[in-house]
């Protein structure tokens, strides 16, 4: 029994410590240690090479006992994990400063001023282009119409709702069109639609959710660098230019994907959500969007108006969202 217990610990030890030795914090300490071999470690690699500068430094290490040894390795690892830990603990608020809820009140009213115009000057620009129809375009037109909307995409329409930072716009961007096209407001109806999802949807939405906090993560390491300029003034633009490369090619990729998948969960199962509220399913997009603002009103304050009324429970077995009379075990109507 205690055989067992050990393995599986040693196991899962084993697992924590592979993962912290890839993980964001382990880029911040190995800044560091590039940082102290530029600043201080240098002059003894260029006197003794690197073979004879790693003995220098761990003759130390080397003349300990082997307990002792073992121990130094151990105390990196939790380091690591300690590290990893301790990101993983602030991520959320990282997330939600780098979408610009934390900027002070002046500041955030001149970046959500400028960002504002280049997304006017994008519409502007793209009204045109959008008004012809694409084969009356060539190559050079039709690219640059499908760069504008993607732009445009990642900007809320109305002026009120923008954010001070494009990675805040992307996931605003995301939660107005979920508003726009179904009345429904995902902030009040996600939680509630996340226990109707099956599995392999949940699993989905977690992977792109873990990959927006696993670059945000990276991003906040390669700012923190900045602190091993101590040793070194290179530490400063390298780990800007990281934060900048992780902020523009992977940040703003993994939170267009985010916003993706979780508009994709609105449009293939929203209809479980008014069935699992015994609510009918509307008939046309008008009357979705009006249904849709009154579910809203409903799971957010509570409603008694006589106009919101309940349908009859799914028969046993039925997907949830099929009206009454449905065959049991088909699919959600459309």
């Amino acid at each position: 029994m205690l055989n067992d217990f050990w393995k599986g610990l040693g196991g899962k030890l084993s697992e924590r410590w592979l993962a912290a030795l890839f993980s964001p914090a382990c880029l911040f300490w190995l800044a560091g240690l590039g940082a102290w071999l530029r600043g201080v470690g240098w002059p003894t690699v260029q006197r003794l090479g690197w073979a004879g500068a790693a003995k220098q430094w761990t003759a130390g290490l080397t003349e300990l006992p082997a307990l002792l040894q073992a121990a130094a390795v151990v105390g990196v690892l939790l380091l690591l994990t300690f590290s990893g830990l301790l990101l993983q603990f602030f991520v959320h608020p990282l997330v939600r400063g780098l979408e610009g809820y934390w900027v002070l009140p002046g500041p955030r009213r001149r970046l959500r001023e400028r960002l504002g115009r280049r997304a006017d000057a994008d519409i502007a620009a793209l009204r045109p282009l959008a008004a012809r129809p694409a084969d009356s375009l060539d190559a050079e037109s039709l690219a640059e119409r499908g760069s504008l909307a993607r732009r445009v995409r990642s900007v809320p329409f109305d002026p009120r709702r923008r954010m001070p930072t494009r990675f805040g716009n992307v996931l605003r961007a995301s939660e107005d069109r979920i508003r726009a096209h179904y009345g429904l407001d995902p902030v009040v109806c996600w939680p509630r639609l996340w226990l109707l999802l099956p599995d392999a949807t949940r699993n989905e939405v977690v992977a792109s959710r873990r990959s927006v906090h696993l670059t945000a993560q990276v991003w906040a390491c390669a700012v923190l660098s900045c602190v091993w300029s101590v040793w070194t003034l290179w530490a400063v633009p390298l780990s800007l230019v990281l934060a900048a490369t992780a902020y523009h090619g992977f940040l703003l990729s993994a939170a267009r994907l985010h916003g993706d998948v979780v508009e994709s969960c609105f449009d293939l199962y929203r209809q479980q959500l008014y069935g699992a509220l015994r609510l009918p399913l509307p008939e046309h997009p008008l009357a979705e969007y009006r249904a849709g603002r009154r579910l809203t009103t409903y799971l957010s304050a509570g409603s008694r108006r006589p106009e919101l009324l309940f349908t009859d429970p799914p028969a046993p077995g039925a997907a949830p969202g099929t009206p009454p009379g449905a065959p049991s075990g088909g699919p959600p109507p459309c």
